[in-house]
């Protein structure tokens, strides 16, 4: 079985998907808005195929953030909604539960997404409300910037549909958005090994 060490991501790593209370583009949107639900799936390393998963929405707490009407408009998700779901404590143990059914606590784990970098602002964001530490791999598997180098789109609802087969038209779901991440480097992976056997 492939080892987790700095140099190597190993056999199985974790792709994240979050909606968010808001979005602040010219810097760390987890300063400012909150994460008020994931979706995280363990895969495969070598297929992309799903192993595990989870999904959670939590209470937003709007004491310590920001509050934005167009990213409800994205996911759907109201206040008054949420005041009814997981506390955030609640939250981090059920991710943190899924991380242990899998890796052990010094792994450097592979950490995927779609604009991976803001997911990963709000995995550490619940992470560090109660203390806790992970350690990510310096892969960083990304649809967005591979998307971009191969079709010149970056988009998720472009790059779901072309590479997933995903039709985003309603609220986005993070927990869907996860598979289609995992689906879109499953397509590349087969496209690319295509194209190199044409090639001969």
């Amino acid at each position: 079985m492939a080892q987790y060490t700095k140099y190597s991501p190993g056999a199985k790593s974790i792709i994240i998907d979050w909606e968010t209370s808001g979005s602040d583009f010219n810097g760390n949107s987890a300063d400012h808005f909150q994460g008020l639900a994931f979706g995280a799936i363990v895969v495969d390393n070598t297929t992309w195929d799903e192993i595990d998963s989870v999904y959670c929405e939590m209470q937003f707490d709007g004491t310590k953030y920001r509050w934005s009407d167009e990213a409800q408009k994205i996911h759907g998700l109201t206040r008054e909604y949420l005041a009814t779901q997981n506390t955030r404590e609640q939250a981090c143990e059920k991710f943190m539960n899924l991380v242990l059914d899998h890796f052990s606590p010094n792994d450097n784990i592979m950490l995927g997404g779609h604009n991976r970098d803001f997911d990963e602002a709000f995995t550490l964001q619940l992470l560090n409300d109660f203390g806790l530490r992970l350690k990510f791999h310096h892969v960083k598997p990304d649809s967005s910037g591979l998307a971009f180098v191969l079709l010149g789109e970056y988009k998720s609802d472009v790059v779901f549909e072309l590479l997933a087969g995903v039709n985003r038209t309603g609220s986005h779901n993070a927990l869907e958005d996860a598979r289609a991440v995992a689906t879109t480097f499953k397509t590349m992976k087969e496209v690319f090994a295509l194209g190199v056997a044409s090639l001969g």
